[in-house]
């Protein structure tokens, strides 16, 4: 005989039944269905596995954006940073060319003017005043020492000579140092350098890296020969210096307090040059710049006296 259900446990039994189906969303919570449903249990932990995975996905999604943004701020500061250091030294070059013309025109010129007057002096000055004019001497010997200094204060802020060229200005620099030194040195012009008009912008930025490396050698290299190569190819000027010294690790570590290459790297550079750098221990070190020339305009002429 069927047994029916009635009354208060009609409605208890159904209650229980529409609680099974009540748990977490549509399915059962794991503690409810027990081991009861393994189907609906599996597919539980994979919802709750998903949507973690789904979580962790968004957190980096966000975190790939936010390493771009802070990439592409770090590009921008780069750049300005550039840009800056353009600045500065086109300010530098300014400052000089200002200091330079205002010493020729007023120091110089007065020294110059003074010279004439102690000379003419002298001239005037009879044998019988030994004393006076051995003063006079004395005098005239401190204004030409004096002017020689201003002539070299006047070449190391701006070099003299600038229109008559790189191969020139080239050759006089080197000259200069081997008079200073006792390092020998060789100029070797490719053709066509001798012909060669550069604007005042690039035959400043290849004269201050000879200028810098011909100071690094007699600083540092225990050198006893520099050899320099200009050539052109086009619109583009290359100087390689070469010397035999005892050279240096050019992928160490640099001295906080040594700015010299980078200075002359962000020099070339800012011109859309290129600054290379080879050296090992005892097997010297060369120095390649290649900076894009463009023909001149016209370039101030130089600053002499006397």
């Amino acid at each position: 005989m069927r047994t029916q259900t009635s009354g208060p446990n009609r409605e208890a039994h159904g209650q229980r039944l529409t609680n099974q189906h009540n748990g977490h969303g549509d399915f059962a919570s794991s503690d409810e269905l027990g081991d009861a449903d393994p189907d609906a249990k599996h597919l539980a932990a994979m919802l709750r596995l998903t949507q973690d995975q789904m979580l962790v996905n968004q957190a980096l999604v966000e975190k790939i954006f936010a390493c771009e943004r802070a990439e592409e701020a770090l590009r921008a500061s780069e750049q300005k940073l550039h840009e800056l250091l353009a600045h500065q030294l086109a300010t530098r070059e300014d400052e000089r060319k200002r200091i330079s013309r205002e010493l020729h025109d007023s120091l110089g010129q007065n020294l110059l003017a003074l010279r004439i007057d102690i000379v003419m002096l002298h001239q005037h000055t009879t044998k019988r005043h030994y004393r006076l004019r051995d003063r006079i001497g004395a005098a005239l010997d401190n204004v030409d020492l004096t002017l020689r200094s201003v002539k070299q204060l006047l070449g190391e802020l701006r070099p003299s000579g600038l229109d008559l060229g790189l191969s020139a200005i080239v050759d006089m620099e080197l000259r200069k140092f081997t008079r200073a030194s006792g390092i020998a040195c060789e100029l070797i012009a490719g053709a066509g350098i001798d012909d060669l008009i550069v604007d005042e912008e690039s035959l400043l930025t290849t004269f201050r890296v000879l200028q810098e490396c011909l100071n690094n050698i007699f600083r540092h290299s225990l050198a006893s020969r520099v050899n320099v190569r200009l050539q052109t190819a086009g619109e583009m000027l290359t100087m390689s210096i070469i010397d035999n010294g005892i050279g240096f690790d050019s992928g160490g570590p640099r001295r906080p307090s040594s700015f010299g290459l980078l200075d002359l790297h962000e020099r070339v550079t800012g011109q859309g040059g290129e600054f290379i750098v080879k050296s090992a221990r005892a097997h010297g070190t060369e120095v390649l710049v290649k900076i894009p020339v463009t023909p001149s305009q016209g370039a101030s002429g130089p600053l002499a006296i006397g």
